[in-house]
């Protein structure tokens, strides 16, 4: 007798999205293969399979079909063989189906074969439809003050990489990482609470916010240079000792303006450099502000002035307009008009009406409420 084929061959097809479903033809009469993939979804797909063997005349013939998804059977007829008469020598046909889900991170691997015995093969052909398809969902990941936030299986990064895609039903387990100085303060949008792990499931577009507080909240002080006219403020107690010890240069002191730190809203710090400049600190809670200055950076040569991002100062609230919310006070900000004087900039930010009105009858330009204070 003849003996029974067995051979394995696997082609790689395009992506799925639309019915029919091409895969490429078979190398052989006995075998075929196809990769089948899913684009932004879980798409379900069924795949059909007919072979077809000519038995030899006088002997009996037969003709099986394994179809293995994943190197795992498919078909329910896998190996129910199809026999033929002694005397046979038409052509014998055997079909097989198989229907599966095909999650968008995922490709899976079809396989079908056709063994078959005192017989010689014929076709065999794959054709394959995608019969339903379900979007992915996106997760949206925001902060606000300092920490990040990062998903269990490390899809997200949030820092960096703050938005993905998940098959529906898919559970994913976020954590918050509050970075040094700051604390955890809460989930809130699609997760809630204070405890520093969330858990979402993707049966929706998702978007959840982790928000950060200063953990100590210490007073932001202000600091005076007569030399160079220009304030500084600080809510670093170490940082502001150093300024006290002469460590930021010779002429600081304190003028005994402070104002509370804490809130929901992180405070841009960027400083200039001593060469090219500006030789000054700015400070801002407006996202958008802090945003344009980091992007305007990255476009500036080094040999230019310009501001250089060096991190979350403290925490703060922003006003509605020119109005703070009650339980704040409002802290104002003053600017020297340096650029249009051709001098280094710098800005009076300060809680102190007397201080800010002393400036700007000076001609330092007043810029209104910039943020609101705990009283």
């Amino acid at each position: 007798m003849k003996p029974m084929l067995f051979a394995v061959l696997l082609l790689v097809a395009g992506a799925a999205g639309a019915a029919p479903y091409s895969c490429p033809p078979p190398l052989s009469p006995s075998q075929v293969g196809c990769t089948f993939k899913s684009v932004g979804g879980t798409t379900t797909f069924t795949a059909n399979v007919s072979a077809q063997v000519v038995g030899n005349r006088g002997a009996g013939s037969a003709v099986a079909l394994y179809m293995s998804l994943d190197a795992l059977p498919c078909n329910s007829n896998a190996g129910e063989a199809v026999f033929a008469t002694s005397t046979f020598d038409a052509g014998l046909t055997i079909n097989g189906t198989c229907t599966f889900d095909v999650p968008s991170t995922k490709a899976v691997e079809l396989v079908a074969v056709a063994p078959y015995y005192n017989a010689t093969p014929a076709y065999i052909a794959l054709a394959a439809s995608s019969i339903a398809f379900t979007p992915d969902f996106q997760l949206a990941v925001s902060t606000v003050g300092g920490g990040t936030v990062s998903a269990a299986d490390g899809t997200i990064d949030c820092g960096a990489d703050c938005a993905e895609s998940y098959s529906p039903g898919k559970v994913v387990t976020l954590s918050a990482n509050a970075a040094a100085g700051w604390t955890f303060a809460g989930w809130s949008g699609d997760c809630s609470g204070t405890g520093p792990a969330c858990t979402v499931v993707m049966s929706a577009a998702r978007a959840v916010t982790a928000t950060f507080t200063f953990g100590t909240s210490p007073p932001v002080v202000e600091f005076y240079n007569a030399g160079s006219d220009h304030y500084f403020i600080t809510a670093e107690p170490a940082e502001a000792a150093m300024v006290d010890g002469g460590g930021a240069g010779p002429g600081w002191v304190r003028t005994g303006s402070a104002f509370n730190a804490g809130g929901n809203v992180p405070v841009c710090r960027f400083y200039g450099s001593i060469a090219p400049g500006p030789n000054s600190h700015f400070y801002t809670a407006v996202a958008d502000e802090c945003n344009f200055l980091r992007q305007l950076a990255t476009t500036t040569p080094s040999a230019q002035p310009r501001w250089n991002f060096e991190g979350y100062a403290f925490s703060t609230t922003l006003p509605a307009g020119s109005t703070c919310p009650i339980g704040t006070v409002p802290v104002f900000r003053a600017y020297n008009n340096g650029y249009k004087l051709g001098k280094e900039s710098n800005h009076r930010i300060t809680s102190n009406v007397e201080a800010i009105n002393q400036v700007v009858a000076r001609g330092w330009k007043f810029e209104g409420v910039v943020m609101c204070a705990p009283q």
